[in-house]
C-alpha cells in the first residue's frame, strides 16, 4: 500500500509539472515555414483537466482499496500512472511541436512580408510571383484566424503567419487598403509601402488611408496627378513609380482591329449603393446582346468581387445563357462562366482584338495591348462629362449610361478606330513611362531594395 501510494504521488508530480507546462503550450498560427510541424491544432489533444481527473480517480481508486486489497491497490496505481504518462506524452509532444514551429519560423527570418487583412486573397498573387523571382525571404501575415486558414490554403508554399509581422521583415507590402492596415504599422518599425491591386479612377483610388505608409507606389504619372486632384499632399520621396508587372507579357496590337471581332467584356463588381455603382451588369445582356450582333465573338470575364449582389449574379446567370445560346446557334466560341475566369487575364487580353469594360483597373492594364478600349459611363449621360471626370477614359470610346450611342460607339471601335493615335501616349503615361517596356523590373528592384 504504502509503495502503491508513493507511486501515485511520484508520478503524480513528475508528470503533473510537464503536463501543466504542455497544456500551456502554444504554438504562432504559422504553416509552410520550412521545417515547422505541419497540422498542429490551435490546442493541446488533451486538456489539463481530464489529466487532473485522472489523477485524482487514481488517488481515490488507491485509497480505496489500500486496507481491503492492497494488490488491487498497486494495480490501479500502475494503471493509473501508465494512463498519466499517455496523458503526459501526448500534452508534451504537443509543446515540442509548439516549440518547433516557433523556432521554424524565427530560424526562417523573412525580410519581405505581405501584411494581409482584406476579404479576398486573391490580391496577394496580384504581386507575389515577382517577389518569387527576386528570391527574397517573404511570408504573408495574416489578421484573423479565418483569413489564415483561407491564405494558407490559397497559397500553399508561401509561409504565411497569424499576427503582428515579424520583427526580422524590413519591408512590409500592401496589395489592399483595408483600414485595419494601422495596426500592422503600429506594431512593426518595418518600412511600410502601399502597392494597391490595380490603377483605376474609382472614388476610393485617392484615398488619404495612403498617408500612412512610408511610401506609395503607383504605375505612373497619372496616379500621381490623380492624388494632386484630390488635394493628397504626398512628398515627392514618398512616391515611387513601378509600373504594372502585371502587364508582363500583354502582345500589343499589331494592327488594324481584324474583322470578324473577338472582344474580351469585362464588367467590374456591382456596388450595392446605385449612387457609387461604375459596373455595366445592369445592362451587361444588352451590351452582349449589341457585341453578338456586330459579329463577334464574346469572352465574358466577370469581377471576383461583388458576388453577394443579387441582381447582378441574376444579371450574370442572364449573360451566361445567352452565350451559351448564340454559340449553339452560330458556332462562334464564346468563353463564359468558370474556364473565362480561370484563363489567366493576359492570355485573354492576348486572344481578343478590343475589350468593353467600366471604371476599373483592368483598363489601365488593357492599354498595354494598344487595343481599342470601350469604356461605359455608369453615372454620366454625356460622354465628354465622364472623359472630364475620368482620365483613363481619355484614350477610350464611351457608352453613355443609357446605350443610346452604344451601335455608333462599337461601330467606331470595331470599324476605323480613331483613337489608335493616341493610346500608346496614355499608356505611358499610366503604365510608368517608355520604361514599362520591361513592367516588372521596378517593382522587383524595390524588393530587393527593402529586403536587403
Amino acid at each position: 500500500m504504502i509503495v502503491a501510494a508513493l507511486l501515485v504521488l511520484a508520478l503524480g508530480l513528475a508528470t503533473g509539472i510537464v503536463a501543466r507546462r504542455g497544456a500551456s503550450a502554444r504554438a504562432p498560427r504559422a504553416a509552410h515555414f520550412p521545417g515547422q510541424p505541419e497540422g498542429l491544432a490551435d490546442r493541446p489533444p488533451v486538456r489539463l483537466r481530464v489529466w487532473a481527473a485522472v489523477a485524482a480517480a487514481v488517488v481515490v481508486a488507491v485509497a480505496a482499496t489500500a486496507f481491503l486489497d492492497p494488490a488491487v491497490a498497486l494495480g490501479a496505481a500502475v494503471i493509473g500512472s501508465v494512463a498519466l504518462i499517455v496523458l503526459t506524452g501526448f500534452l508534451h509532444r504537443y509543446a515540442r511541436d509548439c516549440a518547433k514551429v516557433a523556432a521554424a519560423v524565427e530560424a526562417y527570418e523573412p525580410t519581405i512580408a505581405i501584411p494581409y487583412a482584406g476579404k479576398v486573397g486573391v490580391h496577394i498573387g496580384m504581386w507575389s510571383p515577382w517577389i518569387e523571382r527576386t528570391g527574397v525571404r517573404w511570408c504573408i501575415v495574416a489578421r484573423t484566424a479565418p483569413s489564415f486558414r483561407e491564405l494558407a490554403e490559397m497559397y500553399p508554399t508561401t509561409p504565411v503567419v497569424r499576427g503582428p509581422i515579424p520583427a526580422s521583415v524590413r519591408g512590409a507590402l500592401y496589395p489592399h487598403g483595408a483600414a485595419s492596415n494601422a495596426d500592422f504599422i503600429a506594431g512593426s518599425a518595418a518600412t511600410h509601402v502601399f502597392l494597391g491591386h490595380g490603377d483605376s479612377d474609382k472614388p476610393l483610388s485617392a484615398s488619404e488611408r495612403v498617408l500612412q505608409y512610408d511610401l506609395v507606389t503607383v504605375a505612373g504619372q497619372a496616379a500621381i496627378d490623380r492624388f494632386t486632384a484630390a488635394g493628397l499632399s504626398i512628398p515627392s520621396e514618398r512616391l515611387r513609380i513601378i509600373g504594372r508587372p502585371q502587364t508582363e507579357g500583354i502582345v500589343p496590337a499589331a494592327g488594324p482591329v481584324p474583322r470578324p471581332s473577338t472582344v474580351l467584356y469585362a464588367p467590374t463588381w456591382r456596388h450595392a449603393d446605385d449612387s457609387l455603382n461604375v459596373s455595366s451588369l445592369a445592362v451587361a445582356d444588352r451590351v452582349v446582346r449589341a457585341l453578338l450582333d456586330h459579329g463577334c465573338t464574346v469572352v465574358f470575364r466577370r469581377h471576383f468581387a461583388g458576388q453577394n449582389h443579387v441582381e447582378a449574379e441574376a444579371m450574370i446567370v442572364r449573360v451566361n445563357e445567352l452565350l451559351e445560346a448564340d454559340a449553339a446557334t452560330t458556332g462562334r466560341a464564346h468563353r463564359w462562366g468558370r474556364p473565362a475566369m480561370d484563363e489567366p487575364l493576359i492570355e485573354a487580353f492576348n486572344s481578343v482584338d478590343a475589350m468593353v469594360s467600366d471604371v476599373s483597373g483592368i483598363v489601365v492594364d488593357f492599354m498595354a495591348s494598344n487595343k481599342p478600349l470601350v469604356m461605359y459611363a455608369a453615372q454620366f449621360a454625356d460622354p465628354e462629362a465622364f472623359r472630364a471626370a475620368h482620365p483613363t477614359a481619355a484614350a477610350a470610346y464611351v457608352v453613355d449610361r443609357d446605350l443610346q450611342n452604344l451601335e455608333s460607339v462599337l461601330g467606331s471601335a470595331l470599324g476605323d478606330d480613331p483613337l489608335a493615335g493616341i493610346r500608346a501616349d496614355r499608356a505611358d503615361h499610366y503604365l510608368g513611362g517608355p520604361e514599362r517596356a520591361e513592367p516588372a523590373r521596378r517593382f522587383m528592384e524595390l524588393v530587393v531594395e527593402l529586403g536587403g
